[in-house]
């Protein structure tokens, strides 16, 4: 798993995959394919977008 990576409620990621770094998967979605860097993953089954900065307005504050 990359950094900057938000994994909505819900979602559910199986296998041996790799998720990049500034990924968004969406709440509900099911990965079960590697996911490159800069996307957006949405569905059932998913669907990769590409997206620069997908994660803004979503990550908002970090945990120190």
């Amino acid at each position: 798993m990359g950094d900057n990576v938000w994994i909505g409620t819900g979602s559910v990621i199986v296998g041996n995959v790799r998720i990049g770094s500034n990924v968004l998967i969406a709440p509900n979605a099911f990965v079960n394919v590697d996911v490159p860097d800069n996307s957006l993953v949405v569905g059932n089954p998913c669907k990769i977008l590409e997206k620069e900065a997908p994660c803004e307005g979503y990550i908002n504050s970090t945990l120190n």
